[in-house]
């Protein structure tokens, strides 16, 4: 039974909000390896096993393949550069800690980040080779060129902007959640949280925003500012909930909705805040400017081809489909 999105409030906040890496840690595999999860597999193939279970083991580093090379068009190149089509392949940095994106289930790299992968390939005309490295390398990685580009749940920010181009592909946001059934009066109004015990995930962007831009508003309107509680990881703000401690917890859009869909019984997804966040994008090399394009027609074609929605569908990861094919622009709107 799929989660339910609710009508978002009409109050809004105008907040500057950089992403800034939440997701990287969120969530690991062994937190929702619980009796009944339902388990969703991509199809992909390992390269190289040997070589990557060696570097898995001593760097945390390792390489899938999204599709049999034997089955990529590489004479097309989807208007690839010619150093890319006679590469054969495109290497794509992501993780392997972040559920549903992108994480490890029985050895494999699974998750709709590599479903995505496997339909950008195909139609670029190429295999991608995923990389799953750390967060804090992804950019730097791009940027020196060890990397083509990334799949990571990275926000676009004016300042990753100002070092590396944007392609956009999905909405961001936060969400509220609740004991199942026991909301006691938590909406999407974010002044519905006044006078509540909220908890968050230490360093999550919502924390200030919570903080400096509701609970005065809480105060002006004669209400208790909200009661914001932080933790060291998503497991802790969940048992915190469950425990009564906390009302509710806020956390992020990508992996929150995935998390309450697996363990409907005990939480109870109110849904998403109407506050302003910066769309994840695929980051490249700022030298690369055909490979940018091509990717934003891939992306553009996943999407019109219903492919992106049923993929998103999935993995309990609706909210983030994008309204319409406009929403796949390099560098917000302003091209490279």
């Amino acid at each position: 039974m799929k989660y339910q999105w609710w009508e978002t409030s009409k109050v809004l906040f105008s907040a500057n909000i950089n992403g800034d890496g939440r997701e990287m840690n969120r969530l690991r595999e062994s937190q929702l390896r619980e009796d009944g999860i339902l388990r969703r597999r991509a199809s992909v193939s390992v390269f190289a096993p040997m070589a990557i279970a060696f570097t898995v083991f001593l760097s945390g580093c390792g390489a899938v393949s999204t599709q049999d090379p034997a089955d990529a068009d590489v004479d097309s190149g989807g208007g690839l550069p010619q150093e890319i089509i006679d590469a054969g392949e495109i290497v794509l940095a992501t993780g392997q800690n972040t559920v549903p994106t992108h994480f490890i289930e029985d050895g494999e790299l699974v998750g709709f980040n590599v479903d995505i992968a496997t339909a950008l390939g195909k139609r670029l005309g190429v295999d991608i080779k995923l990389v799953q490295v750390p967060f804090d390398s992804v950019l730097a990685g791009v940027q020196a060129g060890r990397f083509d580009t990334a799949l990571y749940n990275v926000s676009r920010n004016d300042e990753r902007q100002d070092v590396v181009d944007f392609v956009d592909y999905a909405n961001s946001g936060s969400v509220v959640v609740t004991r199942r059934d026991e909301t006691q009066g938590i909406t999407t109004d974010p002044l519905s949280l006044c006078g509540h015990s909220v908890g968050l995930t230490s360093g999550l962007y919502e924390f200030q925003i919570l903080d400096k831009e509701v609970s005065p508003q809480c105060e002006d309107g004669g209400k208790n500012p909200i009661d914001l509680q932080t933790y060291d990881s998503d497991s802790d703000v969940r048992q915190a909930l469950l425990s009564g401690r906390i009302d509710g917890f806020v956390d992020g859009l990508t992996a929150t909705p995935y998390l309450v869909s697996e363990n409907e019984d005990t939480l109870e997804l109110v849904g998403k805040l109407p506050i302003a966040a910066d769309p994840l994008g695929m980051p490249f090399a700022k030298d690369r400017t055909q490979l940018v394009e091509a990717f934003q027609t891939a992306w553009n074609d996943v999407y019109t081809s219903g492919e992106y929605e049923e993929l998103a569908d999935r993995w309990e990861l609706e909210a983030l489909v994008p309204e319409s094919e406009d929403f796949f622009v390099i560098n917000g709107g302003e091209g490279v």
